[in-house]
This record gives structure tokens, C-alpha cells and sequence, in this order.
């Protein structure tokens, strides 16, 4: 099932809204994988490496504030950070193994992202929202 943007998602930042938006499209194109007859482990190797490149873009633009500011809930924050970036390092892994089967991996990786995205946006990203409007990110 597609991921589709809410306005529940939003933080009300405008560029970190736009990266998490993005971030539902990736996630989109695992899940348009996941629903085709035939696709190659390349396929799926590319949107990992996508979804990889995205996510350290956006997590790296999240914590450089964090720092910035002194945010106080960082340590936690990045530790969540840290479990989608160790999870996608995983995916990259298990892609390049003969015994993978691309359609399982490309199903698990959709769920898993979606989860990850929804929760991580709906209970750790909103308790940010303040903090980063009070220092005036947008």
C-alpha cells in the first residue's frame, strides 16, 4: 500500500516537511517495485542507495541544528537516526546475497521505512517543532 502524505505528518517547517515528503516518495518507489510482475535485485539496489542518500541528507540537516541550537533531546533523536541508517546499511547487504529474494526484501524495506517515517515523524519530530520555530528554521 502507498505511503500518502497527511497533513498529520507536517511539523510546520517548510523545508523539513519537504525532505519528509520526498522521503514518501522513495518509499513509493519501493512499494511501485514491490507491485510489478519482474524486477532485478539492480532495481532494488538503486532505490535503497536512494533512500540512503536522502536520509543521511536529511538526518545530517536535522542534527546540524540539533547542534546548533543545543537541542536537549538529541542523544535520543539521533539514536532513532541511527537505527534507519543502520537498517538501510542492512538492506544494502542483504540485496548484493545470491539467496535474496528481491520481492521479500523490497516488501520488508517498504514496510519497515513506512513505519519507521510515520512514527518517527508523529512522536520524535514533533517534539522539535517549537524548538526549531523558536530558533527560526524553516
Amino acid at each position: 500500500m502507498r505511503f500518502i502524505w497527511d497533513p498529520k505528518y507536517s511539523v510546520g517547517i517548510k523545508s523539513i516537511d519537504t525532505q519528509h515528503q520526498r522521503f514518501f516518495e522513495i518509499i513509493n518507489e519501493i512499494y511501485d517495485l514491490v507491485r510489478k510482475v519482474y524486477f532485478t535485485k539492480e532495481d532494488l539496489l538503486k532505490v535503497i542507495e536512494e533512500l540512503k542518500k536522502y536520509a543521511e541528507i536529511h538526518l545530517s540537516y536535522e542534527e546540524k541544528y540539533f547542534k546548533e541550537f543545543k537541542y536537549l533531546s538529541a542523544k535520543d533523536h539521533i539514536t532513532a537516526h541511527n537505527v534507519l541508517r543502520q537498517k538501510i546499511k542492512d538492506y544494502l547487504l542483504d540485496v548484493q546475497k545470491p539467496d535474496t529474494v528481491p520481492e521479500t526484501l523490497a516488501a520488508d524495506i517498504a514496510e519497515f521505512t513506512k513505519n519507521w517515517l510515520s512514527e518517527h515523524i508523529l512522536n520524535l519530530d514533533h517534539q522539535y517543532i517549537q524548538f526549531f520555530i523558536l530558533h527560526d528554521i524553516k
